[in-house]
């Protein structure tokens, strides 16, 4: 558990991987103290690997209205404090976990009882590679087109501002129904 874990250049201190959690803290998209604190302790708690909450691409990407994204300006320095906090004050890595929540984003937050808004008072259209909602009181994604899938662009969104934050590792996020999962599984 304590040997170093060598991933093309990069070497990893040791084999702990905080895996990534959704905290629902952020203010639109920016990460704030909060995630500072959070990542940053995992990271002086002696972790080799940190990994981000999913931070969505685009603000209809998100799973709620506290998730972290990586879609504007405003996000990169606020990230790249957290990077720096971890770089300067343990030998950990940290990684940038992106991904679009497709059909089972606009929920209200978890401790205001998950689950879709259906006054969709605070809600925004989802999109998902066919029009089925991910449970019955869920909204209605859109279809995605060719047009859709160029808006969304996923990766190139966040091309130009992860690397100026100084993130060791880029992970997309491919599991759980969200977006690019709905394109490799057959279930919805």
């Amino acid at each position: 558990m304590f040997t170093p874990f060598k991933l093309r250049e990069m070497t990893v201190p040791n084999r702990v991987v905080v895996s990534p959690m959704d905290m629902y803290t952020a203010h639109d998209g920016t990460p704030n103290d909060f995630h500072l604190v959070h990542l940053g302790s995992r990271a002086l708690g002696g972790a080799g690997l940190i990994v981000t909450e999913m931070t969505c691409v685009s603000p209809e990407g998100r799973i709620s209205l506290g998730c972290t994204g990586m879609y504007t300006p405003a996000h990169v320095p606020e990230w790249k404090r957290v990077v720096d906090f971890v770089h300067q004050h343990s030998p950990a890595k940290i990684c940038l976990q992106l991904g679009h929540s497709g059909r089972k984003g606009s929920t209200k937050l978890p401790w205001e009882g998950g689950g879709a808004d259906e006054a969709l008072k605070n809600g925004w259209e989802v999109i998902a590679p066919s029009a089925i909602p991910h449970a019955p009181k869920m909204p209605m994604p859109r279809e995605m087109t060719r047009a859709t899938w160029r808006k969304c662009a996923t990766i190139s969104s966040a091309r130009p501002a992860w690397p100026r934050c100084g993130f060791d590792m880029l992970e997309l996020h491919c599991a759980h129904g969200y977006l690019l999962s709905s394109f490799i599984t057959p279930l919805k």
